[in-house]
């Protein structure tokens, strides 16, 4: 499997759309987090690629998401290593590696620097500064659904500090 195959294969089952949009941002942020631990950036890339992509079928109930991806990507014979680590992403495996670690912090981390970014009249992240993610992330009404703790588990679980792990990202993000 090549990420050209898995982008077809994830848009064919998301469509475009914010989903869609959310695991290429993440695909963007897991190959960044890749080349700075001088991983394999295209099974990171993959990896956040992939991590969604059933969401659409789970839709309120999420006790399946990440089961059918499981189902879907064996099929597809994905790498055991990112089958593990969306699993894990929804807590139906543990996170061991560092792939699933990072996986767990990015998915949050998306969704964050983009509603940072709709909300600027620019609605960018080109003009998007750390420091208003930051702003933002203390507002517990804001994005309520995305959860800060995990955010900022980029610290414990993958020794970088929350600056520097949100400047990557959405340098990542901003092509």
């Amino acid at each position: 499997m090549n990420i050209n195959d898995l982008r077809k294969l994830v848009l064919t089952r998301l469509g475009e759309g914010a989903t869609y949009d959310h695991c290429v941002a993440t695909e963007k942020c897991m190959a960044a987090l890749a080349a700075r631990f001088g991983e394999d950036e295209h099974l990171w890339a993959m990896t956040g690629l992939a991590h969604d992509l059933d969401l659409n079928e789970c839709n309120e109930d999420l006790s399946d998401h990440t089961l059918i991806a499981k189902d879907v990507l064996e099929r597809e014979q994905a790498p055991i290593a990112l089958i593990n680590a969306v699993l894990g992403h929804n807590d139906k495996a543990p996170r061991t590696t560092r792939l699933a670690k990072a996986l767990w912090v990015v998915d949050p981390a998306t969704g964050m620097i983009t509603a940072s970014a709709l909300v600027r009249p620019s609605r960018s992240t080109a003009d998007l500064t750390v420091k208003s993610i930051k702003k933002r992330m203390k507002d517990k009404r804001f994005a309520a659904a995305v959860n800060r703790d995990q955010i900022r588990a980029c610290e414990s679980e993958l020794q970088i500090p929350l600056d520097e792990f949100l400047q990557l990202c959405l340098t990542a993000m901003q092509p």
